[in-house]
C-alpha cells in the first residue's frame, strides 16, 4: 500500500512538471508572438512600400498624368479654344473644300497598340481617314507603315511620353521632338509635320515660357493641334462604348470643326468598340465630312503663340 502511494505521488509530480513545462512554453509563445508579429509586419511593410514606390515610379515616369488630357480640357469648356488659320497661305483649307459641311477629325493618341490594326480595319470599312498621334514603340513597324499607306495622317505625340523629361528644359523638349520625328521617318520614309503636346498645349507642367516650345516646333517645321471634343476615354474609369459614342456625337454636333480626342492604347478597347457606332452615325449624315488633319486643317489650339 505504501508503495502504491509513492507511485501516485510520483505520478502527480510528473503531471505537475508536464503542466509547468506546458505553461512555461505557452508563456514563451505568448511573449514571443507579438514580437514575431511585429517583425513580420515590419518586413511586409518594407516590401509593400517598395512595391508602392515601384508603382508610383511607373505611373509618374511611364505614363505621367495620363489623364491630364481629360482634366485640361473637356467638351464643356470648348469656348476657351482659339482657332488659328493654316500657316501656309497657299494651302487650300478644308473650310474652302467643304464650306457647307461640319468637319470632324477623329484623332487617336498614344499608339500604336495591339488594337491599331483593328481600328484601321474599322476605318477602312467606312472609308474614313483619321489622324494618329503616335509615340515611339518598338515592334509596331507594320502599323506605322499601314497608317501611312492607307492614307491616314501619321502625326507626332512625343518619343517617350515622360512629362518630367519632355518638359524639363527646352533642350530636352527639342531632343524628344527630333527623336520621334526621326523614329517615324525611319519606319515610313515620311516626315511628319503635325504635332500634339502630351497633355495638350495648355498643360501646367512647363516651368518656363511656353513660347520657347512653340518656337522649337516652328524651327522643326511642325504645326501643333489640340482638340475641342473629347471622348473622355482617358479616365481611370472605363467608359462603355455607348458612353464614348455619346460624348463624341454630342461634342461634334456643337462644332463647325470638331477635332476629337480618343486613344489607341492597350487598355482602351471600349474606344475600338465605340468606333463603328460613331462612324455609322457620322457617315450617314451629310451634315458631316470626316477628314484627317493636314496642313489645310484649321488648327485648334488651347494656347496660341503670340507670334502667330
Amino acid at each position: 500500500e505504501q508503495q502504491l502511494q509513492i507511485e501516485q505521488i510520483n505520478h502527480r509530480r510528473r503531471r505537475i512538471q508536464r503542466l509547468k513545462r506546458f505553461l512555461t512554453f505557452a508563456l514563451c509563445v505568448l511573449l514571443l508572438f507579438p514580437n514575431v508579429t511585429c517583425v513580420y509586419l515590419l518586413v511586409q511593410n518594407f516590401y509593400m512600400n517598395k512595391k508602392i514606390d515601384a508603382i508610383y515610379q511607373m505611373i509618374s515616369e511611364d505614363s505621367e498624368q495620363t489623364y491630364l488630357d481629360e482634366k485640361s480640357f473637356s467638351n464643356d469648356s470648348a469656348e476657351e479654344i482659339i482657332f488659328s488659320e493654316p500657316e501656309e497661305e497657299y494651302v487650300i483649307s478644308d473650310n474652302e473644300l467643304y464650306p457647307d459641311q461640319k468637319k470632324v477629325y477623329l484623332t487617336f493618341d498614344d499608339g500604336p497598340s495591339k488594337y491599331t490594326n483593328e481600328i484601321l480595319d474599322i476605318l477602312a470599312e467606312y472609308d474614313v481617314k483619321a489622324t494618329f498621334f503616335v509615340l515611339a514603340k518598338d515592334g509596331f513597324d507594320e502599323e506605322y507603315k499601314r497608317i501611312v499607306e492607307e492614307g491616314h495622317t501619321l502625326a507626332l505625340h512625343s518619343y517617350s511620353h515622360k512629362y518630367s523629361k519632355i518638359y524639363a528644359t527646352p533642350t530636352l523638349f527639342r531632343e524628344d521632338v527630333r527623336l520621334i520625328q526621326d523614329y517615324v521617318k525611319d519606319r515610313t520614309g515620311q516626315k511628319s509635320v503635325i504635332y500634339r503636346f502630351p497633355g495638350g498645349s495648355s498643360n501646367t507642367l512647363v516651368d518656363f515660357d511656353k513660347e520657347e516650345l512653340f518656337a522649337i516646333l516652328r524651327e522643326e517645321g511642325l504645326s501643333y493641334f489640340d482638340w475641342n471634343v473629347t471622348s473622355q476615354d482617358a479616365g481611370s474609369v472605363k467608359l462603355s462604348p455607348q458612353k464614348i459614342y455619346q460624348n463624341v456625337i454630342s461634342g461634334v454636333s456643337e462644332k463647325e470643326n470638331g477635332i476629337v480626342l480618343m486613344h489607341d492604347a492597350a487598355d482602351k478597347h471600349t474606344t475600338v468598340e465605340a468606333l463603328p457606332l460613331i462612324l455609322e452615325e457620322l457617315t450617314s449624315d451629310d451634315t458631316y465630312v470626316l477628314l484627317p488633319i493636314t496642313e489645310g486643317t484649321q488648327p485648334v489650339r488651347h494656347v496660341v503663340s503670340s507670334y502667330e
